[in-house]
């Protein structure tokens, strides 16, 4: 099975991280948007985003940081760990960003109804983001176990997609000269999606939209804005 210091670099130290100055990426993308405006009542616009992110940094934030633990939780062996760590910049290195979503849409929609009600709603869409399948141990025995499943690819699984629904309600009640009050009513997440997210090598995913700092769930709330 070979001994792993022997593979090492520097077989006289224990696991250590060298900051690593040549991480690089490419994006390649297209947007379109169209607005159209039906007699004076509605009006509607959307956009529709086709790309690609590709690099050997797949956090795509961070020209030091190879990974993000928070994308992929059971990177959290491997943080900051390349698959070849004696070259970053090898073919196989280089795979779609944490962040390579291919399809975006968003699509809002504003309606002047009777009796100065305002109704308007936004449709987000996002296609699956990718995650990696890993051995999560030490196939080749050089000591680190961040090693790719047999016939695996670095992000080479995708995830769910997450699409929501807001709504808003709102209507202004004039109080003379400049003053007014404009009563405000809100939902998100209409359709209470669940969005999951944070997949791991086994293909479940760890966290959903309303967990911590990953979005909400459904969520109804009620406000007042005054004009003066």
């Amino acid at each position: 099975m070979g001994n792993p210091q022997a593979a090492r670099r520097f077989p006289q130290y224990g696991n250590f991280r060298i900051w690593y100055g040549e991480g690089e990426a490419d994006y390649e993308g297209v947007n379109v948007g169209l607005r159209a405006r039906i007699a004076s009542r509605l009006e509607m616009q959307g956009f529709y985003t086709l790309s690609k992110a590709e690099g050997n940094v797949l956090a795509g934030a961070d020209e030091f940081r190879l990974t993000n633990v928070g994308h992929q939780p059971d990177r959290a062996r491997q943080r900051d760990q390349s698959v070849n760590f004696r070259n970053p910049k090898c073919g196989e290195c280089f795979a779609p960003l944490d962040t390579d979503a291919r399809h975006r849409v968003t699509l809002s929609t504003l309606y002047q109804a009777p009796f100065g009600v305002n109704v308007s709603g936004v449709l987000r869409y996002r296609s699956a983001l990718p995650y990696t399948k890993r051995a999560g141990t030490d196939l080749n025995r050089d000591g680190f176990v961040s090693d790719l499943a047999p016939g695996a690819r670095l992000n080479g699984e995708r995830g769910a997609s997450s699409e929501q629904i807001d709504l808003r309600l709102s209507k202004e009640f004039g109080l003379g000269g400049n003053f007014g009050i404009e009563v405000i009513g809100e939902v998100f997440n209409v359709l209470n999606e669940e969005n999951p997210a944070g997949f791991i090598s086994s293909g479940q995913p760890t966290t959903f939209a309303g967990d911590p700092l990953q979005g909400e769930q459904r969520l109804g709330q009620l406000g007042v804005r005054v004009r003066f």
